[in-house]
């Protein structure tokens, strides 16, 4: 049961997290200054500590599975390393935006978005089918 609920917690912490650098992503690319402010405010509040909790709550449902090692699960660190850290590098443009509001929006931020999309729906496949 304590393996359910952690699980389910799991899950819950990574739509909240995915959610919320799907909005990062976007005002990054398109927002104006008063939207960047409610988003950092949301990203401080919501978004960090669920990434937190998707970190505690994946580490110890590896741990219970016995799954370090698991090709699958080597297969999807990177990419969860790779949100982790995309996250990290928009709220620091998004700090830097709000202090400098003529700070320079790189044409890259147009693919966050999609990239997000893309890196979640591989992790998702790698996790329920466990292919390798």
């Amino acid at each position: 049961m304590i393996y359910l609920s952690i699980k389910a917690l799991h899950v819950a912490s990574v739509i909240t997290f995915v959610s919320g650098l799907l909005v990062l992503a976007v005002c990054a690319a398109t927002g104006n200054l008063v939207t960047l402010r409610a988003t950092r405010r949301w990203d401080h509040r919501v978004t960090t500590p669920a990434l937190a909790l998707v970190w505690i709550t994946g580490v110890a449902i590896a741990l219970m599975g016995h799954w370090f090692g698991a090709a699958w699960l080597i297969l999807k660190l990177p990419l969860v390393v790779l949100l982790s850290a995309l996250h990290g590098t928009l709220a620091g443009f998004l700090r830097r935006v709000e202090r400098d509001a003529s700070e320079h929006r790189p044409p890259v931020l147009r693919f966050v978005a999609p990239a997000v999309i893309v890196a979640v729906a591989a992790i998702v496949c790698l996790v329920v089918l466990k292919l390798f």
